[in-house]
C-alpha cells in the first residue's frame, strides 16, 4: 500500500486526472456532459503536430543511416513483428473461443443492405499525392512516402543540411508535444468525468459479453503477455516498460485514440534509454522510424477486434469453427492495413455475419477503444523495444528471468480463459432473449380497440361497402383489416396484443378522426373480395404494392420500401449468399407468402428455382423442412429469425431487388384514399412513420431506457 501511495504521490498527473474524472462523472452524472467538448478540443491540440512529427522522424531517421545498415534493421523488425503477430492472435482466438451458447436473434439494420465498400490498398498504400494524403489523414500513404524519401536520402552526400534542418524543426515539434503533454491532464479529466457520467447502463449491458472479451483479452496483452515477454528476453524490467508506456496507455484509454500518443511513445523510449545509459547512436534514430511504422501496420489492438467478428457470429447464430481460423486471420491481416471501419463489414462478410453487425461495433467502439486503443500502445512499445534490442544482438532466452517469466504468461492465460467462459456464461444466462423483446413490445398510444378473430356476420351482407370519412365518423368506428402473422407489421404479443409498424398506424389514424378502430383478420388471397364486400374500410398489414392487384383493390402511397432477403437455416446460409451460388443448384425451393407475379417470372427465366406460396410464414419455420428457404422482405425476416434463432438471414449479392408496401381500400372508394394519402403526408412529415419504423423495424426503443445512475441522485432521491 505503501509503494501505491508513493506511486500516486509523485507528478503522474494524468492518473489523478484519469481518477478524478471517473469520481466526478460517477458522482454527478449527465449533469457533466458539457465537458465533452473539452475534451474534443485537446483532442484536437494533440492533433496538431502528429502528421509533421511522423514526416520528420520517419525522414531523418532513415536519412541519418547507412545504406548497408537498413536492410539488417528491416529484417530483424519484421520478424519481431510476425512474432508478436502470432503470439497475439493466438491469444485473441483464444479469448474468441471461450464464447459460451447463445439463443441468437437480433433486428434489422438499414446497413444490412447498405453497398458495402472494397478495400483499396492501391489507394491506401500509394501516395499519388503525399500532401492530399496528410491532408486526408491516410497515414498510410504518407509513412509509404516519407521512407521512400529518406531511404532516397541514405546515399545522398549533401543529406546534412537537409537532415539539420528537419532536425531543428523535430525538436521544436517534440517541444510543443511535450508542452502539450503538460496540460493534457486537463483534458483527460474532461473526456473521463463526460464520458463516466453520461454512458449509459443499457449502453453496457447490450453488448456484455463482447465487452468482457475485449476487457480481459486487452489486460492480458497489456499487463501480461507483451511487458513479460519483453522483459523475459530484453534487459528491461518490467516496471520499466510499464513506467515507459504509463502516460501513453492513460491517454490512449482516455481518449481512444492510438494516433496522438505516438510522440508520447516515441519521446518515453529515447528517454528511458538515456536515463538507463543505453542508449547509442542507433537507438533513437531507430525509435523514430519504428514507431509510426508500426502504427501504420496492423497492431495487436486492431487485431483484437476478431473477438468482435466472432461474437457477431456468436450473437446472430453464425458460430466460427476452428477450420475458419486460418482464413478469416488471414483476412484480417490484409484488411487491416485499411482503415478499420473498412475492414470490419470486409471481416463480417467473410465470416458469413450480416453486415448490419457493423452497427453494434459502431455502438460500443466508445467502450472498446478504451481497452482497444491501449493494447496498439502497448502493442507500438513493445515492438520498438524488442527490435532495438534484437538489432544491438542482446535478445537472449538463457535467463532464468525469461523461463519465470514465460511460465507465468503459460499460467495466467488459461486461468482468464475460464474466468471468461464463466462470466460470460452467466452473463447470457441472465440476460433475456431476443424473442422476449420482440414479443413484449407494445403500441404506445391506443384509442379503444376490439381485435377479432373472425368476419362479424352483419358484416357479410354488404350493407357497409360504401364507406367515406363521414360514415366512419358518424359510426364512431374505424375497422381495419390485418393479417395476424405477419412481424413486424401485425402479430400479436406475449400478452396477446395485436401490435406492430401497421397497427400503431391503425391506431394514430383512428385518433386522428377521434373514433374507436376495430381490427378484422383476412388472408393475403382474401385482400380484394373482403374490401370490395365492405367487410373492413381499409387494410393495414405491411401489404405489397404489386401490379397483380392493382385492377382489384386501391393502394395507398409507399408508406415504405423493402429489400427482398431469404431465410434458411443457419448452416445454409453461405448456399444463398450470391446470385452465382444461387444459380449454382440444381434444383432449389423457396416457399413464399406474397410476390408471386415477380417470382413466376424469375422461375420462367430460371426453371431450376422453384416457388410455392403458403398460407403464412410460420408454416415456413413450424413446418417440415421441405422448403431451402422463405422468400421474404429483410425488415420481416430478422424479425421472424427473432423467434427462431436457428434460421438466419442473405441478402444475396448482385441481388437487388426491392419493392413499396402501403395501405389498400376497395377499388371504388377513391375519396377514401386521398384522404389516407394526405394523411400519411402528414404523419411523414412530423416524423410519425419515421419513429414507428425506428420502434418496430430498426428495434430502438424496444428496451425501457433508464435515466444515467449517479452518486448526486441517489443522495438527493431524484
Amino acid at each position: 500500500m505503501k509503494k501505491l501511495f508513493a506511486y500516486l504521490s509523485k507528478a503522474n498527473l494524468m492518473l489523478w486526472a484519469l481518477m478524478l474524472g471517473i469520481v466526478v462523472g460517477l458522482i454527478f452524472g449527465e449533469r457533466v456532459q458539457w465537458l465533452s467538448p473539452v475534451g474534443a478540443a485537446f483532442i484536437k491540440l494533440m492533433q496538431i503536430t502528429i502528421f509533421p512529427y511522423i514526416v520528420v522522424s520517419l525522414v531523418v531517421g532513415l536519412g541519418k543511416f547507412e545504406p548497408s545498415q537498413v536492410r539488417s534493421i528491416i529484417l530483424k523488425a519484421v520478424v519481431v513483428m510476425l512474432s508478436l503477430w502470432g503470439l497475439g492472435i493466438f491469444v485473441i482466438w483464444c479469448f474468441a473461443f471461450t464464447l459460451p451458447h447463445h439463443d441468437a436473434g437480433t433486428f434489422f439494420s438499414s446497413a444490412l443492405v447498405a453497398i458495402r465498400p472494397d478495400i483499396d490498398f492501391v489507394a491506401q498504400y500509394i501516395p499519388a499525392n503525399p500532401f492530399a494524403s496528410m491532408a486526408q489523414g491516410n497515414v498510410p500513404a504518407l509513412v509509404v512516402f516519407c521512407i521512400a524519401l529518406g531511404m532516397a536520402l541514405m546515399g545522398n552526400v549533401r543529406k546534412s543540411s537537409l537532415l539539420n534542418i528537419l532536425d531543428v524543426l523535430g525538436e521544436g515539434l517534440s517541444v510543443i508535444s511535450k508542452k502539450m503533454i503538460k496540460i493534457f491532464p486537463i483534458g483527460i479529466f474532461a473526456i473521463t468525468a463526460s464520458t463516466a457520467g453520461t454512458i449509459s447502463l443499457e449502453q453496457i449491458n447490450n453488448l456484455q459479453v463482447y465487452l468482457v472479451l475485449v476487457v480481459l483479452t486487452a489486460l492480458f496483452l497489456i499487463f501480461v503477455l507483451l511487458p513479460l515477454l519483453v522483459s523475459a528476453i530484453t534487459p528491461v524490467a518490467y516496471k520499466d516498460i510499464i513506467n515507459i508506456a504509463r502516460n501513453a496507455l492513460i491517454t490512449a484509454f482516455t481518449t481512444g485514440n492510438v494516433f496522438i500518443t505516438l510522440p508520447v511513445i516515441t519521446e518515453g523510449i529515447k528517454d528511458y534509454m538515456h536515463k538507463k545509459n543505453i542508449a547509442d547512436a542507433q537507438s533513437d534514430h531507430i525509435a523514430e522510424v519504428l514507431v509510426p511504422i508500426a502504427f501504420t501496420f496492423p497492431s495487436l489492438g486492431k487485431l483484437t477486434t476478431l473477438i468482435f467478428v466472432a461474437f457477431s457470429a456468436w450473437l446472430t447464430g453464425h458460430e466460427i469453427g476452428f477450420e475458419e481460423v486460418p482464413s478469416l486471420t488471414l483476412t484480417a491481416l490484409l484488411s487491416y492495413f485499411a482503415n478499420v471501419h473498412i475492414a470490419i463489414p470486409y471481416l463480417l462478410d467473410a465470416a458469413r455475419v450480416p453486415a448490419d453487425a457493423y452497427q453494434l461495433y459502431l455502438a460500443m467502439s466508445v467502450l472498446t477503444a478504451k481497452f482497444v486503443s491501449p493494447t496498439s500502445v502497448a502493442y507500438i512499445i513493445s515492438f520498438t523495444l524488442l527490435s532495438i534490442f534484437y538489432i544491438r544482438s542482446e535478445i537472449s532466452f538463457k535467463r532464468v528471468k525469461t523461463v519465470f517469466n514465460l511460465g507465468i504468461i503459460g499460467a495466467i492465460l488459461p486461468s482468464l480463459m475460464l474466468v471468461a467462459f464463466m462470466l460470460n456464461s452467466k452473463l447470457s444466462e441472465s440476460g433475456s432473449a431476443s424473442d422476449e423483446v420482440i414479443a413484449n413490445m407494445q403500441v404506445a398510444k391506443q384509442v379503444p380497440a376490439d381485435v377479432l378473430s373472425y368476419v362479424p356476420k352483419a358484416y357479410e351482407a354488404g350493407q357497409l361497402s360504401l364507406t367515406n370519412i363521414e360514415v366512419i365518423k358518424k359510426r364512431n368506428l374505424l375497422r381495419v383489416g390485418y393479417i395476424a402473422e405477419n412481424a413486424p407489421f401485425s402479430y400479436f404479443n406475449r400478452k396477446h396484443e395485436l401490435v406492430g409498424f401497421d397497427i400503431s398506424l391503425a391506431h394514430e389514424l383512428a385518433a386522428d378522426l377521434e373514433v374507436k378502430v376495430e381490427f378484422i383478420p383476412f388472408k393475403k388471397d382474401q385482400l380484394a373480395q373482403y374490401l370490395n364486400k365492405g367487410f373492413f374500410d381499409i387494410a393495414m398489414s405491411g401489404l405489397e404494392i404489386n401490379v397483380r392487384d392493382l385492377e382489384k383493390v386501391t393502394y395507398s402511397d409507399p408508406v415504405l420500401e423493402l429489400q427482398l432477403a431469404l431465410v434458411t437455416k443457419d448452416h445454409r446460409m453461405k448456399e444463398f449468399s450470391s446470385r452465382e451460388k444461387i444459380l449454382a443448384h440444381k434444383s432449389v425451393s423457396f416457399a413464399n407468402v406474397e410476390h408471386q407475379p415477380f417470382l413466376k417470372k424469375i422461375s420462367q427465366q430460371q426453371p431450376n428455382l422453384k416457388f410455392e406460396s403458403i398460407d403464412n410464414y410460420r408454416d415456413f419455420f413450424e413446418g417440415n423442412s421441405q422448403y431451402d428457404a422463405l422468400v421474404i422482405s429483410a425488415e420481416a425476416a430478422f424479425s421472424w429469425t427473432m423467434f427462431y434463432p436457428d434460421f438466419g438471414v442473405v441478402v444475396p449479392k448482385n441481388v437487388s431487388s426491392k419493392y413499396p408496401i402501403g395501405f389498400a381500400v376497395a377499388k371504388r372508394h377513391l375519396d377514401l384514399n386521398n384522404y389516407f394519402n394526405s394523411w400519411l403526408d402528414i404523419k411523414q412529415a412530423n416524423g410519425k412513420v419515421q419513429k414507428f419504423y425506428d420502434y418496430w423495424i430498426l428495434g430502438k426503443g424496444s428496451k425501457v431506457n433508464v435515466k444515467r445512475w449517479s452518486i448526486i441522485d441517489q443522495v438527493t432521491g431524484k
